[in-house]
């Protein structure tokens, strides 16, 4: 488990630090509390990459 600062989290999307905070509060990612201190564990971010991933061939729809 690699846990990532806010900063260190937007980076890796390519995001700025607001939208990292943004998904935090809409609970669309994990974060770790420790402390006052915020962590997103790497394998989380992992996933929410994944889950947006789409596939060639492939619209919104499905077809």
């Amino acid at each position: 488990m690699e846990l990532l600062t806010v900063q260190q989290a937007a980076q890796r999307l390519g995001t700025s630090v607001r939208f990292v905070w943004r998904l935090r509060a809409e609970r669309r990612i994990a974060v770790v509390k420790l402390g006052k201190h915020v962590r997103i564990d790497s394998d989380d971010l992992d996933a929410y990459i994944n889950a947006g991933r789409q596939e060639p061939g492939q619209n919104e729809a499905g077809r």
